[in-house]
């Protein structure tokens, strides 16, 4: 999959290079439909102060994509051992294993999102006073430093929560390390 990058629109890094969260999402949607997985699927009424549906599911399994706030991730993580210990069916078959994607820390991106290292923690901490029965399994998008790879570059139509395209290119983009305070890196578009 392409690193797909956005410019920000938060103050004092207008322009700069962040993570995509729209075009990574869509990508991500695009090829979970092409093998068959279900998208936004409604979750049922009486749970419907959970939510309004869950991202992918198909034969047992959710997959709950997390580029948003840190926060949701405890609302995702709950609502799915929720769905597994109440045998909810989504996709034809009742919840047996949760998948959750986020990105990593590495990647400039809208304040307060959460990354992989952090939901680490985060589901560290909960298993280890056993709050789930639900296997989770967490997958973290990551890239190479050091390197020059093609990147998706989209530009919205609005710089605020838009998901109308108004440009999407591939462009070359440098991934350099940061410093070892937050271990962000800077992406700089060539």
């Amino acid at each position: 999959m392409s690193l797909h990058i956005k410019p920000s629109d938060q103050s004092g890094i207008q322009g700069n290079p962040i993570f995509d969260p729209v075009g990574t999402n869509q990508y991500i949607k695009a090829n979970l439909l092409q093998l068959g997985w279900q998208a936004n699927i409604p979750i049922p009424s009486e749970y419907k102060f959970l939510g309004t549906n869950i991202d992918f599911a198909k034969i047992g399994v959710i997959v709950e994509i997390q580029f948003s706030n840190y926060p949701f991730l405890l609302n995702n993580t709950l609502r799915s051992e929720l769905f597994f210990k109440a045998g909810i069916i989504f996709a034809g078959k009742a919840t047996q294993l949760v998948v959750l994607i986020t990105k990593a820390r590495m990647f400039p991106a809208s304040n307060s999102t959460l990354y992989y290292e952090q939901a680490v923690q985060q589901l560290t901490a909960l298993t280890k006073y056993k709050v789930f029965d639900v296997p989770i399994r967490l997958v973290g998008l990551f890239e190479q430093q050091n390197t020059t790879i093609s990147v998706t570059w989209t530009v919205y139509s609005s710089a605020r929560y838009s998901r109308t395209v108004q440009t999407r290119n591939i462009r070359q983009c440098q991934i350099i390390p940061g410093n070892s305070v937050n271990n962000r890196c800077r992406l700089h578009i060539i």
